[in-house]
């Protein structure tokens, strides 16, 4: 019962009105997540429970197509409720997996539905309006996949973003608002769609998790193969909008350059291996002793990780000024 009514307690207040609100929810998500440490059992019964209700009314929203049924999906509440979980997940299946091995075993089984239904969240409505909240989707699956170890795909969704008509084939709308901060926001307001200034919020965020998504899997030994769709998309991305926006087509070049240095990394270490691709212990092992943060694509993602903590202290600092 304390579980239980911790999580609806939790879900009950998950509300973000502002910058600070979102810091309050940070502290309940984490007593939250130390309180379902406790009990295995309890904790799996409680997890299965409420991760399939956020599945079925997916799935409902997915069939009816309704204004209704749309904003039982997109609002603060679910979207908290689908990162309780994923920090659940990703702190007793990744960050203290080796302490808790047992609870870890126990839990596993629940990260695939769950990322499936932050992928199907994602792209329920696939609309600019709507880029706040698959970029909030991509940060709990990056999130759930660094820490687990199970290979999410981010880069096509957020690949995805970029190759939307409001970068190929809109022109932005210009605009003397002040920038927008994504972090409390699930859409666009009405004022932004189509600006300038919104848009380069998506951007600063999309590069961000690219990034990240590149780093997570820059030491991985088939690395050098699977960037290579994703860098041709890119590459072919800023060749079409780049003199658009020329400072992201530069920061885009940044990324391609240490993607190309993380591929000759990975390429060396291999080179050097005695074991045959069918051996996935062995392989699983490759770069063990490298941190993804160790390796060029690793240490721009991070550069940018440092850049953005900044950002949102200071925008934080000038809201509590207010």
């Amino acid at each position: 019962m304390a579980l239980k009514g911790m999580y609806l307690t939790y879900v009950r207040h998950s509300g973000v009105k502002n910058m600070a609100s979102l810091a309050t929810i940070q502290l309940m998500r984490n007593c939250g997540v130390e309180l379902y440490g406790l009990d295995g059992a309890a904790s799996y019964q409680h997890a299965f429970v409420y991760v399939r209700q956020l599945a079925i009314h997916l799935r409902n929203t997915m069939q009816l197509r309704s204004r209704e049924s749309f904003r039982a999906i997109y609002n603060w509440q679910f979207l908290n409720s689908l990162a309780f979980w994923t920090e659940v997940l990703a702190t007793y299946c990744g960050d203290l997996a080796d302490e808790q091995p047992q609870l870890c075993a126990t839990l596993e089984s629940l990260v695939y539905p769950l990322a499936q239904i932050i992928m199907g969240v994602a792209r329920l409505v696939p609309t600019a309006r709507y880029f706040p909240l698959r970029i909030h989707c991509l940060n709990l699956l990056l999130r759930l996949s660094a820490a687990t170890g199970i290979y999410v795909p981010v880069l096509p969704l957020a690949i995805e973003i970029l190759e939307s008509p409001e970068f190929l084939a809109r022109r932005p709308v210009k605009s003397t608002l002040k920038a927008l901060s994504l972090d409390s926001h699930l859409k666009a307001p009405k004022e932004y769609e189509h600006t300038r200034v919104y848009l380069e919020s998506v951007l600063e965020s999309v590069f961000a998790i690219l990034a990240d998504a590149v780093a997570a899997q820059s030491v991985r030994i088939a690395f050098p193969e699977w960037i290579v769709p994703a860098a041709l998309q890119l590459r072919r991305w800023r060749k079409r909008v780049g003199k658009s926006w020329t400072r992201f087509s530069k920061q885009l070049q940044g990324l391609l350059e240490k993607i190309d240095q993380s591929t000759r990394l990975v390429q060396q270490n291999r080179a050097n291996v005695d074991f045959s691709p069918g051996n996935l212990a062995a392989a699983n092992q490759f770069m063990s002793s490298t941190q993804p943060d160790a390796t060029p694509a690793g240490a721009y993602a991070a550069s940018l990780r440092k850049v953005r903590a900044q950002q949102r202290a200071l925008l934080l600092e000038a809201e509590m000024a207010d």
